[in-house]
């Protein structure tokens, strides 16, 4: 079309350069030429019939194009679909063989002014076993499915939890717990500093980041509780300090149609972004109930619960439309032996050591596969009940002191991760070993 237009206005030029030699020509050629070009239409006449044929032709090649872009479209989003959907089989897959509860032990590492005989009380030997030594012909060896080393940085520890959060995202509930003694660095695990966040402020990092790389809209909402000598506590509303201030409601666990756990009355708060989060967390830290004792100056009286629920409407194939993550810092655990707590002190020790128990008790059934999974016996348990199991991941980080004064809670706490983990892909194992100088002694230890 464009040399079409070309041409035309290239023959009127030579047309009227002719013109130019109508003297040396016949007057009957010149008026001829004259007639000829009168008859001919205008260049801008042609120039606009032009136009509109190249418009034309530009709307039906432009409309071709997008009706083409569009089908790639519809198949690259097919075939990312299809991709994203191998993917979460593949990690499902994945995260089921490593098992829907894994355990993994944090050793803390020593801090200035603690000292110790020429015989460290507890050594990591690798990536997966802890020797403990009670004497220097005695110890006993203990394999989790993760142990991080004394200098392990808090990018190691979100390295191992980081699977888990993508699973979050495909739908699945996700339980990640702090457990140990008190003092032995569980709320760092959790919380972190500024300079070494923690895993809570990482989680809600990278919940946001990778929902923010999804091809699906997802709409979070955070929430935060403690269980306190065995109530429920809002840590998201001030408490009641004056006998003339409003009480706040009253938290009650049910169960929804789908088997799901709803906490009635437990605020609820979407957030948009990290900071949004982030500030939250910061808000319901400070009312959480931490008392002083003989272990641990500012010791947790309680456990701490962070929940983030998420809802994707837009993405068929996840496994829930609503699911959460919960993440909590468990009461540390303790001897009354050892933290000579009495009155309050005592009646909060003795409600966590129970909780704790009971926790036990239900991780352990489930790993054994009973028909009965005693989530009743105690409000932790209750809360948790559908991020327990084998529709749900669990990890289970347990803490434990490198001091010698602490071997005997040390002993305990271990004990308390052997038995969640010791049932395996449906198969028991032998997850200690005891090794004496003495063949009379083969086979026990003094726990």
């Amino acid at each position: 079309m464009k040399d079409t237009k070309k041409s035309f206005r290239s023959l009127s030029q030579t047309i009227h350069s002719l013109l130019g030699f109508k003297n040396e020509t016949t007057s009957t050629w010149a008026n001829t030429v004259c007639d000829i070009i009168k008859s001919l239409p205008s260049t801008a006449d042609y120039e606009n019939d032009c136009d509109d044929s190249v418009n034309d032709h530009d709307d039906d090649v432009d409309a071709f194009l997008i009706s083409k872009i569009h089908g790639e479209l519809a198949a690259l989003n097919e075939e990312v679909s299809q991709l994203n959907a191998q993917r979460r089989q593949v990690l499902n897959e994945f995260l089921n063989l490593k098992g829907n509860i894994r355990v993994f032990c944090r050793i803390r590492p020593t801090i200035d002014g603690e000292k110790f005989r020429h015989l460290r009380p507890v050594v990591p030997v690798d990536s997966n076993g802890v020797l403990l030594n009670f004497t220097e012909n005695k110890t006993k060896l203990y394999n989790f499915d993760k142990v991080l080393h004394p200098a392990s940085s808090q990018d190691e520890v979100f390295s191992e939890i980081e699977p888990v959060i993508k699973s979050a995202l495909d739908g699945y509930n996700v339980c990640i717990l702090a457990y140990g003694q008190t003092g032995t660095g569980k709320t760092f695990t959790m919380e972190g500093t500024a300079d070494f966040p923690g895993v809570v402020p990482r989680t809600i990092e990278a919940l946001f980041k990778q929902a923010a790389e999804c091809n699906h809209t997802y709409i979070f909402s955070f929430s935060m509780l403690e269980i306190y000598l065995g109530h429920l506590k809002d840590l998201l509303i001030p408490q009641a300090r004056k006998t003339n201030d409003p009480m706040p409601p009253c938290l009650s666990i049910q169960t929804d149609p789908n088997g799901g756990i709803v906490i009635d009355n437990l605020v609820s708060i979407q957030v948009s972004n990290f900071n949004h989060a982030i500030s939250l967390y910061r808000l319901g830290s400070q009312l959480r109930s931490t008392a002083s004792t003989n272990s641990n100056k500012a010791s947790s009286r309680s456990h701490c619960m962070i929940r983030i629920s998420m809802t994707c409407s837009d993405a068929t194939v996840r496994r829930k439309i609503t699911n959460k993550i919960w993440m909590v810092d468990l009461g540390g655990s303790e001897r009354v032996l050892k933290t000579k707590a009495w009155g309050r002190r005592f009646e909060e020790g003795k409600a966590i050591n129970l909780s704790l128990s009971a926790l036990g008790d239900v991780i352990n059934a489930l790993q054994r596969k009973n028909s009965h999974i005693p989530y009743r016996n105690s409000k932790l348990t209750q809360v948790l009940k559908d991020s327990l199991g084998e529709d749900s991941k669990t990890l289970m980080l347990v803490h434990v002191s490198p001091k010698e004064e602490d071997l005997c809670e040390t002993v305990c706490s271990l004990n308390f991760a052997l038995r969640l983990r010791s049932i395996h892909l449906g198969k028991t194992e032998s997850n200690h070993r005891i090794e004496t100088g003495s063949k009379s002694n083969e086979g026990r230890s003094n726990d």
